[in-house]
């Protein structure tokens, strides 16, 4: 069985919405990033059609120092189940702290990082030593780039990039001046070391997104999904050559809010307008990511029974996670001060609601709008779901179909309550407040 990045995406998703790259197929699927939401419009400033792509780095900008090293001990296999979690705290200057998601593949694992405005990759082969990859040479990603994606294909790996800001290389053939957000790229490489990009990929060319480009694998190849409506998708078979799909391959006014990749197919969550004023969840799935069934409910769960969107608020999903045997959708209602929702599918088309987010239960704090959201964090990676918390009632479940969940006894330096950002890495789990982050090393017997 494969794994994913949305990178293992291993993505990382808060209680309430889903924050990640993306990974390789796996038998439900592995999350991607959510988006924000905004209306795409003409670029103020967009790449010309064609552009031209740099041979070498440009000399103004020296590479300069990449992101240390650093070493977590060896993973356990990808389905070994977990027994224990012992906790540390990191140092804040540790690379650990910098790491937003990996993705287990064939070849090792690749992990993407945040440091201000770049973001930072490191490669390993066995899960324990990671190396950083240097930007800025003739082989590897360009400075000022963004990688917001990153998915397997049978040739290797496909990322995707936006850049950070407009930034003058010195030489306009080299690297041309865009706007602050485009041109969305794809990048190939069959080892996660050496990079090559490739134009042709075509979302939609709004002056700027407020949210990434969502990346999905599955075997028919990876999809590429707009951030905003109205909603572009584009297929490719191997990262390089992408086919923009028509407007008609999915519902007028369809809004994807997160795609995942199987080993069937794919699944993608949203919203989708019942009326001029209602929109309600769905779901839809492909096999090939051109052709789209659906829509399936994910209906909202209420004290009465079911609410229908036509009479009731409006309601949208908004995440995916996934583990080997089922994955959960997460979702919210539209409105002030809004309520998280989770449902749960063994196949993405038959959904069931969560009443009470378990095995995390609602937040015990006081005011308006506590009590409507899971007390704790969700993350997955295709293999296995975890919900955690830190505080004084920390815990650390896992679950491998989103239903039955087992209770892991933690040691070591249990986070703080307020710790909500949750990645799940191929050996335990960083967790961080904002400001000080936890790394949870797995224990398996």
């Amino acid at each position: 069985m494969n794994t994913r990045l949305h990178l293992a995406l291993v993505l990382s998703v808060l209680a309430v919405a889903g924050c990640g790259i993306t990974t390789s197929p796996v038998p439900v699927g592995t999350p991607t990033g959510s988006a924000t939401p905004g209306v795409a419009g003409p670029p103020s400033n967009g790449p010309p059609a064609t552009m031209p792509l740099p041979s070498a780095p440009s000399p103004a900008l020296p590479a300069g120092p990449p992101p240390a090293a650093f070493d977590t001990a060896v993973p356990p296999a990808a389905d070994a189940a977990w027994t224990t979690l012992h906790w540390r705290r990191l140092a804040s200057d540790e690379p650990l702290t910098l790491v937003r998601s990996v993705l287990r593949w064939r070849r090792g694992f690749i992990a993407v990082g945040s440091d201000g405005s770049s973001t930072p990759v490191w490669t390993s082969t066995d899960g324990a030593h990671w190396e950083p990859l240097l930007f800025n040479t003739p082989t590897t990603f360009w400075p000022g780039l963004l990688i917001v994606g990153m998915a397997e294909v049978p040739s290797g790996l496909v990322a995707l990039t936006l850049l950070t800001g407009t930034y003058d290389c010195r030489i306009a053939t080299a690297c041309p001046t865009f706007s602050p957000s485009l041109p969305l790229m794809a990048w190939t490489s069959s080892d996660g070391r050496s990079w090559t990009p490739h134009t042709g990929l075509d979302l939609g060319l709004p002056a700027q997104w407020d949210a990434a480009p969502l990346l999905a694998a599955g075997p028919a190849g990876p999809v590429a999904v707009s951030p905003m409506p109205p909603t572009h998708l584009a297929t490719s078979v191997d990262g390089v050559h992408w086919q923009t799909l028509p407007a008609a391959a999915l519902p007028a006014g369809f809004w994807i809010k997160d795609i995942v990749g199987t080993a069937t197919g794919f699944i993608a969550v949203g919203a989708l307008p019942v009326d001029n004023d209602h929109d309600r969840a769905v779901a839809f799935g492909s096999v090939d990511g051109a052709t789209w069934t659906g829509p399936y409910s994910l209906d909202m769960a209420t004290a009465s029974g079911i609410t229908l969107a036509s009479t009731g608020p409006s309601w949208g999903a908004t995440a995916l996670v996934a583990a080997r045997n089922g994955l959960i959708a997460v979702g919210t209602i539209f409105a002030t001060p809004g309520e998280t929702l989770w449902w749960q599918s063994a196949n993405g088309r038959d959904w069931r609601a969560l009443p009470n987010w378990p095995p995390l239960g609602p937040t015990t704090c006081q005011g308006e709008g506590c009590g409507s959201q899971p007390n704790g964090a969700l993350v997955g990676d295709g293999h296995r779901m975890v919900a955690l918390r830190g505080g004084a009632d920390a815990g650390v479940w896992t679950s491998t179909d989103g239903l039955a969940w087992q209770r892991l006894p933690v040691t070591g330096d249990v986070p703080s309550e307020q710790a909500m950002n949750a990645v799940l890495m191929p050996g335990g789990l960083l967790l961080s407040d904002g400001t000080t982050t936890w790394f949870g090393e797995a224990v398996t017997k």
